[in-house]
């Protein structure tokens, strides 16, 4: 018997699993496997140095935009999907690592064991599904189009300055992500528009910063000096590469 994690509790209406200590070292397993022997794509922001700001720069230079987010992208994926992603990757002890990262579904919708929010390696494990999906055709589409693609996790943003082109693009990607087994939220869809909020920033041609809502937000509950001058600092990397 897998006894993978010590308890669950909701946050935000979000399922978290806490890891037991067995499965956590395996979840270090499974990571430091990857800093090994993985290349993630380099539209894969979060395996990238700077994460979602330098994203959201290289998106500046656009005029148009789109915003796919993937409706619980971890639950979505099955015990078997993490096991392939592996075996594909060479990891020695796919099938068993993935019983070890993998837990019975709090929804009733979708696969009955799949990947937990809260286990370490659970991103690296959502990461190595995608790589091998329909969604990175699509990806190499755009490229070759000349848009520009971002992928944080759950969220993927496309930008372009031809609006045909674009607005094809985010049909090829819905198409891809069903063919995946991967639903997009339809709440947080967003076809090709000129101005777009993501991460909590407004994203526009030439123009990026935190918005209004998320500064108000946090300055909403007290803040220590450091913290002040950590959001601060933030906030001006976000808009450092504003024209």
């Amino acid at each position: 018997m897998y006894q993978n994690f010590k308890w669950t509790w909701q946050r935000k209406g979000k399922h978290i699993f806490a890891p037991s200590k067995d499965a956590d070292r395996r979840g270090q397993e499974i990571i430091d496997f990857c800093d090994r022997a993985v290349d993630f794509p380099l539209c894969f922001y979060h395996y990238r140095k700077g994460g979602h700001v330098v994203a959201l720069h290289g998106h500046l230079r656009n005029l148009l935009f789109f915003k796919i987010d993937i409706q619980n992208f971890f639950y979505s994926i099955s015990r078997n999907r993490i096991a392939a992603a592996l075996h594909s990757a060479g990891f020695p002890w796919a099938r068993n690592f993935a019983k070890w990262s993998s837990v019975r579904s709090p929804y009733a919708i979708g696969p009955r064991y799949c990947l937990p929010i809260g286990f370490k390696q659970s991103p690296a494990l959502a990461s190595l599904v995608l790589m091998r999906s329909p969604v990175m055709a699509i990806v190499t589409r755009a490229e070759q189009a000349g848009a520009f693609v971002s992928i944080y996790l759950d969220d993927l943003i496309c930008s372009g300055n031809d609006e045909a082109v674009l607005q094809e693009l985010y049909t090829g990607f819905l198409v891809a992500f069903a063919e995946a087994n991967l639903a997009p939220n339809p709440g947080k869809l967003v076809p090709p528009i000129d101005e777009l909020v993501v991460f909590n920033c407004e994203l526009r041609n030439g123009f990026a910063r935190v918005t209004q809502d998320r500064i108000d937000e946090y300055f909403a509950e007290p803040r220590t000096a450091a913290s002040q001058t950590s959001f601060a600092a933030y906030c001006a990397k976000v808009s450092e590469a504003n024209v």
